[in-house]
């Protein structure tokens, strides 16, 4: 039996969340224009020259980027796998004897990317909970918990790999920009387990100023957010893997323009590159990520080369998950609507959860 509170609307109800809809509503076309600006910015700030980018994009390394893109689309499995330990610790599938693949926890990781991609304030996040509670009728609540706790896992792993990368930056010319990103990767870090420790010390209390309706999904919420942190070490590992296979991404694109950086930098710019898409001004921080990298890699590498990077970079964590996770969506969309033409559809068996 479905949880009523938190059951979501079906695949018939209007009110259900339309990504086209967000993909081309105002707001979007606004934080678009946005990027462009920034994007614009970036190219007069740093005087860069686009034919010389261009041709060294040109003559990059094939096998190199190849490298690059797989270790990217590496993250995607282990993002999945950890979501599930996740989902599984917050006890999100109660005692169902099946419950969703890594694999397809793992596609709905890809959508969600997708979906910050062409909308703001990552609204992506929220769909992809909403996709998974809806196909498995799962508390919305518990689940959208989990992902909470993800992004605070997230957030302190990145934060303490800054912390060892960037102790060898912390001088020379590199010193204050390095600095700059280690005091705010540590000022978000502690910001996350302040409000952790508020949910846990004082959410329920509170929550109680609430309507009853809304005090029941907070509860859930609570729940999911706290109760994901089982098996930590298990989830920091995780995390630790999915954060230098980003740093090996970049280390390959760089490798395949043929420069050279150290192995520090490499990882601190990537981390700094991970903080960056978390900006909600714009759809998968477009405009404050091309500024950000190319800042920082500046400072060990000329104008052009700097730029490069960032562009070539950006074609693989932007613009091919546009491709990629745009093809996964339309998809999971066709599969869903022939499974509702084929007949009523069978919800898969699940007992009652408490609340």
């Amino acid at each position: 039996m479905a949880n009523s509170e938190t059951t979501p609307p079906g695949p018939s109800d209007p009110g259900q969340f339309s990504l086209r809809r967000r993909s081309v509503a105002l707001p979007t076309l606004i934080s678009v224009s946005l990027a462009v600006v920034f994007i614009a910015f970036l190219l007069t700030r740093f005087d860069i020259d686009l034919g010389e980018s261009w041709r060294q994009v040109r003559a990059s390394t094939p096998g190199f980027l190849a490298l690059a893109v797989v270790l990217y689309y590496l993250t995607f499995p282990l993002r999945g796998l950890r979501w599930r330990i996740l989902l599984r610790n917050a006890n999100v599938y109660g005692d169902r004897p099946r419950v969703p693949s890594v694999l397809e926890h793992s596609s709905l990781v890809v959508i969600s990317w997708f979906a910050n991609s062409v909308t703001w304030f990552r609204l992506g996040d929220a769909y992809r909970a909403f996709l998974l509670s809806s196909r498995w009728q799962l508390s919305f609540s518990r689940t959208a918990g989990t992902m909470l706790a993800e992004r605070g896992l997230d957030i302190a792993v990145v934060a303490a790999l800054l912390l060892a990368a960037g102790i060898g930056l912390l001088q020379g010319d590199t010193a204050t920009r390095a600095g700059a990103v280690i005091v705010a990767a540590s000022a978000l870090a502690v910001l996350a387990l302040v409000a952790l420790l508020a949910m846990r010390l004082y959410g329920l209390r509170i929550a109680r100023l609430l309507p009853q309706r809304m005090q029941a999904a907070y509860q859930r919420f609570q729940e999911g957010t706290l109760g994901s942190f089982r098996r930590l070490p298990l989830l920091v590992l995780v995390s630790a893997l999915i954060w230098f296979l980003e740093a090996g991404r970049l280390y390959f694109v760089i490798k395949a323009l043929g420069l050279e950086i150290s192995l520090a930098m490499v990882l601190f710019a990537a981390l700094a590159h991970s903080l960056l898409t978390t900006i909600p001004v714009t759809p998968g921080g477009l405009g404050f990520v091309e500024a950000g990298l190319t800042g920082l890699l500046v400072l060990v590498l000329p104008r052009e080369d700097a730029a490069t990077i960032t562009l070539l970079d950006r074609s693989i964590t932007y613009a091919s998950i546009l491709a990629v996770g745009g093809l996964v969506f339309a998809v999971r969309q066709w599969f869903e609507a022939h499974r509702r033409a084929s007949g009523p559809i069978e919800k898969p068996a699940r007992p009652a959860l408490p609340g």
